[in-house]
């Protein structure tokens, strides 16, 4: 059972991390622009690209919103 605060696999950790990064670059976003955003730090961010650092559902919610596009565009892989 999935709920908004179950974790990724690591190897769709690291497919929604290369995701996140896109739309971040697409964005013209640095890292510590998306993580001033998000009330963290560079690092996490870099690590949540990297698909090192997990996370739940509720803050790929919040990673979305900060992007301005909606959690499906993370689902689409296609970069």
């Amino acid at each position: 059972q999935f709920s908004l605060h179950s974790s990724f696999p690591y190897k769709s950790r690291q497919l929604i991390g290369k995701k996140i990064k896109h739309l971040r670059e697409q964005k013209q976003l640095k890292l510590e622009q998306l993580a001033h955003l998000l009330g963290t730090d560079r690092q996490h961010i870099w690590n949540i690209e990297a698909g090192r650092k997990n996370f739940t559902m509720d803050y790929l919610d919040r990673i979305a919103k900060a992007l301005e596009v909606s959690q499906s565009e993370f689902l689409n892989t296609n970069i």
